[in-house]
């Protein structure tokens, strides 16, 4: 075999070796490497009674995940792959009593996906004064008033 079939073999066999040299070594270097494509939709009733049930019905473009009643402490959630061209885009109405916010974004390829990324979760909770939303379930920002 000459040197000038074998030059584009070699050559292929070192850059497949360097890149192996860059592979990340645990999850968390994934993370920072590559961008969440899986993420999940937590939406709670943190109301302080049962006196009225929140009702939610949540639908993105392609898919419509229906009307969903909670109680006290119950949790409604979803998850989903984010579409490749980042598109992907949920809203919810959420109704309680005489109370309602229509068309209210619970994920978006924008200020959700970064504040989401770190966790792979976003978080909804609905309360007496409002809409709130964390992506940890522990620290929760006020961001809509009923």
């Amino acid at each position: 075999m000459s040197y000038s079939a074998l030059a584009p073999f070699l050559c292929m066999l070192f850059l497949a070796g360097c890149s192996f040299q860059t592979l990340p070594a645990s999850a968390a270097e994934v993370d920072k490497v590559m961008v969440r494509l899986r993420y999940k939709v937590h939406i709670l009733n943190g109301f302080a009674d049962n006196a009225k049930p929140l009702i939610i019905h949540c639908r993105s473009r392609d898919d419509d995940l229906g009307e969903h009643t909670l109680w006290k402490d119950q949790e409604f959630r979803f998850q989903f792959i984010v579409h490749f061209l980042k598109t992907t885009h949920f809203a919810c109405d959420f109704n309680w009593g005489s109370k309602s916010l229509d068309d209210i974004s619970v994920f978006k390829n924008d200020a959700e996906t970064i504040t989401c990324r770190a966790t792979g979760n976003c978080f909804w909770k609905a309360e007496e004064d409002g809409i709130y939303f964390s992506n940890n379930d522990q620290n929760w920002v006020k961001r809509f008033a009923w």
